[in-house]
């Protein structure tokens, strides 16, 4: 039997998340329900819904409108794994916001890849 999970996350910003989901290929909207349980008539209220082949999950603050996100899923119908789907989102949440920090911050990125052990390498120069 399916239930709906909610995984704690550090996640905090809202258009960092939007677009790192984005750049996954996930489709996003603002808003939406999660359905989980015996027949899917359980739903949570998320902030984020995103979806792509196989995969809906949403987003959800904890709190104050500051607070962090925490993923709400029914991961028995997903297509892959929880640990696959939140490493992917957590890892291009992070390169989504380490561009943003470093483009405020008068940075620019030279290289921006991914290496063999999955690992983001980036290299940043200071702009004069």
């Amino acid at each position: 039997m399916s239930h709906i999970t909610r995984v704690k996350t550090s996640l905090t910003d809202a258009e960092v998340l939007k677009e790192a989901l984005q750049k996954a290929g996930y489709h996003v909207e603002e808003k939406g329900m999660i359905f989980g349980g015996y027949r899917r008539h359980k739903g949570v209220r998320v902030d984020i819904l995103a979806e792509k082949t196989g995969e809906r999950i949403g987003f959800k603050r904890t709190g104050a409108p500051d607070s962090t996100y925490e993923i709400v899923a029914d991961w028995g119908i997903q297509k892959r794994s929880r640990k696959d789907i939140t490493e992917e989102i957590c890892q291009g949440y992070s390169r989504e916001k380490v561009m943003k920090l470093a483009a405020m911050k008068g940075y620019c990125v030279m290289e921006n890849r991914q290496n063999q052990k999955g690992r983001i390498e980036m290299v940043l120069r200071k702009v004069a």
